[in-house]
């Protein structure tokens, strides 16, 4: 077996060890990552539709027209851009493993079904892996704005990971500790649950943590959680930066945010 391919699959099976490790109770073996971290533009984005005049400003600003994301999708694409997994995240900060030239990583939080019908499909053209946190108590729910268990699987299907985003979408930091861990535990679970796959992946509601929120994280079995603090360095796992893309952004809008790295 040629030799990169050896190490590219030995490096697999070192991911998928640890994700399988997060299911147990067992806590996570001790590792000492490069304190350099790794840069990696994170996006955050919620939804990507087109939305009537008369809803509410906040969902205006989430909400990205179908035909801004994909020429920001495009951009990406053309520019040389690889977008990168959680697992591949995991492993450059756990295991030095080396990230693509030029990496991103694509988020949208909520759980929001018009992911599946205006994001998803340009990015499985692409072939752009993205990540979906979810809200499980909204999953089939009767809000049909939000995905159903079968879109989900969908989703899947189309390239996405999914991680948890809690059960209610509650302020962590304003919940007594077991009814935080609760929110943690119970959403990983029933993820895993009916996904069948280890789901190690989180990101804090609104961006909302402290101390006690992040060892919480650790403590219900989460790998890596992504606040909503702008930045291009990851060097702590559970308190990752992202960059939230608005309506507002556009492509020339990305374009400045990624060339402002390398000022």
């Amino acid at each position: 077996m040629p030799r990169i391919a050896f190490r590219a699959g030995l490096a697999a099976s070192a991911i998928a060890l640890l994700c399988a490790w997060s299911t147990s109770s067992s806590p996570l073996p001790r590792f000492r990552p490069s304190p350099r971290g790794v840069v990696l533009p994170i996006l955050m984005y919620h939804r990507v539709g087109t939305d009537a005049a008369s809803s509410p400003s906040i969902t205006r600003a989430l909400t990205v027209s179908p035909s801004d994301f994909a020429a920001q999708m495009r951009w990406l694409h053309a520019s040389g851009y690889h977008a990168v997994t959680q697992g591949q995240l995991l492993g450059a900060l756990l295991l030095g493993l080396p990230l693509p030239p030029r990496p991103v990583m694509i988020t949208f939080d909520d759980g929001y079904r018009d992911v599946l019908w205006n994001a998803a499909p340009i990015l499985h053209r692409l072939h752009m892996p993205a990540t979906a946190y979810v809200i499980t108590g909204r999953i089939s729910g009767s809000d049909s704005s939000f995905l159903t268990w079968g879109e989900l699987a969908q989703l899947e299907r189309l390239g996405f990971t999914i991680g948890s985003h809690t059960v209610h979408h509650v302020d962590l930091t304003l919940e007594p500790p077991e009814s935080a861990y609760s929110e943690l535990v119970d959403s990983k679970h029933v993820l895993e649950q009916r996904l069948h796959r280890p789901v190690p992946w989180f990101a804090y509601p609104a961006g909302r943590f402290d101390p006690a929120v992040v060892a919480e994280a650790a403590r219900a079995g989460y790998l890596l959680a992504v606040t909503t603090q702008p930045g291009f360095l990851q060097q702590n796992r559970l308190e990752l930066h992202r960059f939230e893309i608005l309506d507002t952004t556009g492509r020339n809008g990305l374009k400045a945010l990624l060339a402002s790295n390398a000022r």
